[in-house]
């Protein structure tokens, strides 16, 4: 018996060695793309045939996912932009920049817009670059950022760019020489043109952009930065629906003011004629209206208040606050209009507190302020009667409000010398 090894069998023939592919380098070449975009535009190709247009630009040569962004500079500023905001070359005759009527804006945009339709990573090359030009503002010419302004109105209104981008024009050069405002302005008034003037989608293209009220007046030149200033620009622009939403504003911030001071002397225990008084003298200094004076004090002392416990704590806590600070309640509410905005205010404070709710306490906050003289029989019987509503809540809320004050409505209705019951 042989001690060696068999030898294991093996395939026959010879192993094939593959060669590892390797990534082929494509040079980045931008201006061979906007050499190519020119090329199209040169010769008698009419802007408002998009048919013809779109098929010389939709073609494989055309690498829009590798320069997107370089299609997006020339068609709005005609050329390749050069940090600072120069032009790498002439102009594309066809830009928005350039363009001498509105009909060419809107050429421009159609093209870019057509563009996106067929490739819609296009959008986030698009955001790209109106951020990059919007840095540039006073580089341009007023004609340049006039038609710029209504190509980003335009590009707003058909959902072609992010609404963020638009927080972009804040920069300093913008800001100081007044083109950031103006900027903007434009934008409004051609995003309001392109939707018929509906207020409503402006407000939410604002919001959704970031750009509240208090962002719109930093885009104001420093020393010309004022709420006041503001409404008057846009009064003057006929933009009413933004007049109103500023000076809704300016009405919050002064409501603002006012809660909080209340809520600071209250904590530190100031005395209720001393805290009524300095909320008498802002609200005379500041233009407070009576509604908005209930509501601040009303919060102000809510503030106060420590509510992060149990229903049942938070309830005792606040109904001590409401004791203690109901001379200040008084004097707030000046006759019944001032009473029956404060009920309200408990009616909608208490219907988005579920627990609160269920243990009646805007029944037991009724009643102590009734005591203390701050609401008076008429104010509630004419609150009940009229079935206030809620601002926010549901129609349950309310009804179960309703049946827990019943009984003390009952009372007042019918007894005048007795005891009201036990809340």
């Amino acid at each position: 018996m042989s001690s060696a090894k068999e030898a294991k069998p093996t395939l026959g023939g010879t192993r094939a060695i593959r060669q590892r592919k390797r990534n082929i380098q494509v040079k980045h070449d931008p201006e061979a793309f906007r050499d190519a975009l020119f090329e199209v535009f040169d010769g008698e190709l009419e802007v408002s045939d998009m048919k013809k247009v779109m098929q010389s630009l939709d073609k494989e040569s055309f690498d829009y996912s590798r320069y997107g962004e370089v299609f997006a500079e020339v068609m709005i500023a005609g050329n390749i932009v050069e940090p600072g905001g120069s032009l790498r070359g002439e102009a594309l005759p066809i830009c928005v920049f350039t363009a001498p009527s509105s009909e060419q804006v809107y050429g421009a945009v159609e093209i870019l817009h057509q563009m996106m339709r067929r490739k819609p990573f296009l959008r986030a090359r698009y955001d790209t670059v109106v951020v990059k030009l919007q840095l540039f503002l006073p580089s341009y010419t007023p004609e340049a950022r006039q038609n710029f302004a209504c190509t980003v109105g335009l590009m707003m209104s058909r959902a072609m760019l992010t609404p963020s981008v638009l927080k972009e024009i804040g920069a300093e050069s913008n800001v100081e020489g007044n083109f950031a405002l103006d900027f903007m302005t434009g934008v409004i008034q051609e995003f309001l043109k392109e939707n018929e003037n509906n207020a409503t989608k402006l407000m939410n293209l604002l919001r959704a952009a970031g750009m509240d009220m208090e962002a719109i007046v930093n885009l104001m030149p420093s020393k010309q930065r004022s709420a006041e200033e503001l409404s008057r620009y846009f009064e003057r622009l006929g933009l009413e629906k933004l007049v109103e939403e500023n000076e809704r504003r300016v009405r919050q911030l002064k409501v603002a003011d006012v809660r909080s001071g209340v809520a600071e002397q209250v904590a530190e225990g100031v005395p209720n004629e001393e805290t009524a008084e300095w909320v008498d003298q802002k609200c005379q200094k500041t233009s407070v209206s009576d509604v908005d004076r209930v509501i601040a004090v009303w919060d102000g002392i809510l503030e106060s208040v420590d509510l992060d416990r149990k229903a049942q704590q938070n309830r005792v806590a606040l109904l001590t606050a409401l004791k203690v600070n109901s001379p200040l309640l008084y004097r707030t509410c000046k006759g019944g209009k001032d009473e029956v905005v404060l009920l309200v205010q408990i009616q909608n404070y208490v219907s988005n507190d579920m627990e609160l709710l269920k243990i009646g306490a805007f029944r037991d906050i009724v009643y102590v302020l009734y005591k203390e003289d701050v609401f008076g029989e008429d104010t509630i019987l004419r609150w009940f009667r009229r079935g206030t509503t809620l601002v926010k809540g549901t129609a349950a809320s309310s009804n179960i409000i309703r049946e827990q004050m019943q009984p003390f409505v009952d009372w007042l209705e019918n007894a005048e010398e007795e005891t009201p019951v036990a809340a």
